[in-house]
């Protein structure tokens, strides 16, 4: 390029980013801004390359990308042209590096897609409806505060952020957006940290003459109210040209309809829609890390805030301490055949401890229950006290926090403090007298538990016991929830250096950032995916720290988190396998997993639209998990039944090593008679006529119509390591259509028995696309669920597919699998996974994207459905 060239296309950076910068200002379009630039006297021919540019600017950024959007809404034309160098964006974006925080550039990537799948707000009348899906305690409020940022350099001007149901949580979100989105002169705010929305007189003459305007308003009728009122005050004309963004934080809270009937809304859900009818240009947006009573509202009710028009999800780094990485991944089988262990960051509360802490039922006695402080939470507090200690000694002052949770009641709070800060009074006193046996104790058994997550050098243990008098006297223990007084303060104006211990019950269950959390002792438990999952407060970045934190739970709790990690993977992989298709968010049915016991996906009163997102069983998948060992006919008649299936036929190897054969080209029907004759136990509910829904016979009838022809291939799934993991116990062979396969090490859960061999999973990751040959799908990704369900509609050619598994009854746990046992029966057993035809099943789409439209009552997911990860070789 020449220098003249050089200094032209200068220029022309210049003059693109005044065009942005009125587009800004004055409310115009690209073609207009344009326009405006000229009448400035700048040069035509470059005010002209510079609006080329753009346009091939706002063609290039893949707004639609990662996401399942109604194209029709947005006629395949992306509107935003991404952030200007200058703006609350900017503005932002320095804040947050001054801060050092990491993730800057995820965070602009992130914040630009969801921007432009807002609605334009040069368009007047335009409004969509949408949802993003984050983690809990992954940044999500940086994440739409980068949003707003974006939004209001767009051309948005007026900024609702509906931030949870109580006080402290709307009051820590004003007060982040005010330090780092709402700070500056432009803004006007119609509520402030102490100060939710009142009654506003003036809004008319407010929205007309401030250049930006913001509430952070609570999720309560009466300041919904105020907040309809004062939209109902507004001319329609001047709202159409002021756009509105709504931000839904914890939108899966009170926003769905929660009354049990369709003709009837609850009181929160009616304000909600009152409030989006009166916006008249903008967007609603809603966050949630547990979005499933959102995706079960009735896509169907246009006045609802089903996110009709988009649906997105949030990456966290590889920093982040979610469900997965702290509890494990329950129904993942690896190379041995176990399941994904957790971190040793968890710590059992045991059941006879944790009953003590169980107030009475009766609120007048709640009143006088003082239980004495169990072992497991006094270890807790001397890990606390420890970890802290480490924590200072790396040189991190700044805060760090305890959190004890054992009632939603709030009586007893107040006891459980008396109780805590006699303990640190105690141990203060002791370690004046010079004795630090409990903390030095504390230390030797966790301090390396978890080292190979340490990004940060160990301190000696003498370089830690010189700062422990220093934590103690430094210690603040909080209680905080509905009656309190005092609340969890984390404002940097009362200094930043500070210990804390947080008792409380529901405000500290949802939405709300524990800074510097280290150490949680928790024995309260939920029977719902959502309100346990957002109850975890301990999940999040930990800089500097990743070694100390742990987690106090009651026992079992543990495996509901290693379940719900599970769930959250499900439903990524559902949205993220559908992604860049033509199919709506009102098409895609999401699927959710539903638990084989006590826990449910949400309310039952959240549910009453479930029926309608129901779903077709096209590109699903099950497997036998659950099976009666304790009679070997059982088995016998089992392994009948697969030589039946592949009637005679001489299976071929499907790969050099032995491990899958094939028998292709079965009609559906030997696939019926083979679900009618396999006997698993009575418990495995998707094989099962002993439910409400008929869940066989619902199969049965779906392939019956759907794939009765000869369209199924059927795999043998052998191991040819016939070793157990311990290198010394020959897992033995089972012979299946005269090929003499290696038997398949998947030990046991715990609770198993010979009548009942739950194996929680049997699958490997690459078994869903084990049937097609990998000349055929190349190089497409195949690294997650997700991309093996692209690959097995892409190119499976509407097959289905039945992967048969013999299974050694020489199975062994390995150490690392705390859950696990060795399988408790003398006989192999045999087990199978069905993975159903992507085909059209439902309304004439294609049923690969499951539609909530659908012809007969199965449930939401089977109890088994749609696993694993990884390339699944037991080799």
């Amino acid at each position: 390029m020449s220098q003249n060239a050089a200094f032209d296309q200068m220029t022309v950076d210049i003059i693109m980013d005044s065009i942005r910068y009125t587009i800004n200002k004055k409310h115009l379009s690209l073609e207009g801004a344009a326009e405006c630039v000229k009448g400035m006297g700048t040069n035509a021919q470059l005010v002209d390359e510079a609006h080329r540019q753009l346009e091939e600017e706002s063609r290039a950024i893949s707004t639609f990308t990662g996401a399942v959007v109604d194209s029709h809404s947005y006629g395949g034309q992306n509107w935003y042209l991404g952030p200007s160098d200058s703006g609350q964006w900017s503005k932002y974006l320095d804040l947050l590096r001054q801060k050092e925080t990491p993730g800057l550039d995820t965070l602009d990537e992130e914040t630009t897609r969801v921007t432009g799948l807002l609605a334009n707000p040069h368009n007047p009348g335009e409004k969509r409806k949408g949802m993003v899906m984050g983690n809990v305690q992954s940044g999500k409020t940086r994440n739409f505060a980068g949003v707003i940022a974006k939004a209001v350099d767009a051309g948005y001007r007026f900024v609702i952020v509906l931030s949870g149901m109580h006080n402290n949580l709307r009051e820590q979100t004003q007060t982040r957006l005010t330090e780092q989105v709402f700070s500056g002169s432009e803004w006007y705010s119609l509520t402030q940290s102490i100060y939710d929305l009142g009654s506003v007189t003036n809004a008319t003459q407010v929205v007309e003459n401030q250049p930006f305007v913001c509430a952070v308003v609570k999720k309560n009728t009466a300041r919904l109210a105020n907040l309809t009122r004062m939209l109902k005050e507004i001319p329609d004309e001047l709202l159409k040209l002021r756009p509105v963004l709504i931000i839904d934080d914890e939108a899966d809270q009170a926003t769905p309809n929660s009354m049990a009937q369709r003709e009837k809304i609850s009181a929160i859900n009616r304000r909600m829609r009152e409030v989006w009818a009166q916006v008249e240009t903008g967007s609603y947006v809603g966050y949630s890390a547990t979005p499933f009573a959102n995706v079960l509202i009735d896509p169907d009710e246009d006045e609802d805030l089903f996110p009709s028009d988009f649906i997105t999800t949030l990456a966290t780094g590889p920093e982040y301490f979610g469900a997965r990485r702290v509890f494990g991944l329950a129904d993942t089988v690896d190379d041995n055949g176990e399941t994904e262990p957790g971190l040793d960051m968890v710590r059992p509360i045991p059941a006879a401890e944790a009953s003590t802490l169980f107030p009475p039922s009766d609120a007048g006695d709640r009143d006088f229950f003082d239980p004495p402080l169990p072992g497991s939470l006094k270890d807790a507090f001397a890990w606390f006290i420890v970890a802290t200690a480490i924590r200072r000694a790396r040189g991190q002052m700044g805060y760090s926090s305890m959190l004890i949770h054992t009632t939603h009641y709030t009586a007893p709070h107040e006891a459980m403090r008396r109780r805590v800060t006699a303990l640190a009074k105690e141990l203060e006193t002791r370690v004046g007298w010079r004795d630090l046996t409990a903390f030095e104790h504390s230390w030797s058994v966790e301090a390396s538990r978890v080292a190979q997550e340490a990004t940060m050098p160990l301190p000696t243990w003498d370089e830690v016991r010189s700062r422990i008098p220093a934590v103690l006297a430094e210690l603040e223990v909080v209680v905080d929830n509905a009656k309190s007084d005092d609340r969890l303060d984390y404002d940097p104006a009362n200094g930043t250096d500070r210990t804390i211990i947080a008792i409380g019950g529901g405000t500290l269950a949802r939405g709300l950032t524990l800074e510097g959390l280290v150490v949680s002792y928790f024995t309260r438990t939920s029977s719902t995916y959502d309100t346990l999952m957002q109850m975890g407060r301990w999940f999040g970045y930990r800089p500097g720290y990743e070694d100390l934190p742990r987690v106090w739970v009651t026992e079992g709790l543990d495996q509901d988190y290693a379940f719900l990690a599970r769930v959250e993977d499900d439903l990524r992989e559902e949205i993220e396998s559908v992604q860049d298709s033509d199919l709506t968010p009102e098409e895609m049915g999401v699927r959710i997993r539903t638990h084989p016991g006590r826990l449910q996906i949400t309310a039952d009163n959240k549910m009453y639209s479930a029926e309608v997102v129901q779903l077709g069983l096209s590109d699903t998948a099950n497997q036998t998990t659950i099976l009666d060992g304790s009679d070997p006919r059982i088995t016998h008649a089992n392994l009948q039944a697969v030589e039946n299936l592949i009637s005679g036929e001489v299976p071929q190897p499907l790969n050099r090593r032995g491990k899958y054969f094939i028998v292709p080209d079965v009609s559906g029907q030997r696939v019926i008679t083979f679900l009618q004759s396999f006997r698993a136990h009575p418990d495995q509910k998707w094989l099962s006529n002993r439910t409400k829904q008929n869940n066989l016979d619902n199969m049965i009838h779906w392939i019956q119509e759907f794939a009765p022809g000869d369209i199924w291939n059927i795999v043998l799934a052998g191991n040819s390591r016939r070793m157990a993991p311990d290198g010394i116990t020959a897992l033995g062979t089972m012979t299946i259509g005269g090929i003499e396969l290696g038997c398949l090490n998947r030990s046991v859960l715990r609770t198993s028995t010979p009548e009942r061999l739950d194996f929680n999973a049997i699958m490997s990751p690459g078994d869903r696309i084990c049937d097609i040959l990998p000349t055929e799908y190349g190089d497409a990704p195949r690294n997650n669920n997700a991309d093996r369900r692209r690959i097995r509609r892409s190119y499976g050619h509407g097959r289905g597919l039945v992967v048969i598994y013999p299974i050694s009854s020489h199975s062994r746990a390995s150490s690392q699998a705390r859950e696990r046992m060795d399988i408790p029966t003398e006989e192999n057993q045999v087990a199978f996974s069905i993975f159903m035809p992507s085909i059209r099943d439902a309304d004439d789409r294609d049923g690969t994207f499951v539609s909530v439209r659908r012809t007969w009552e199965i449930p939401t997911a089977p109890d088994d459905e749609d696993f694993p990860e990884g390339d699944g070789d037991d080799e």
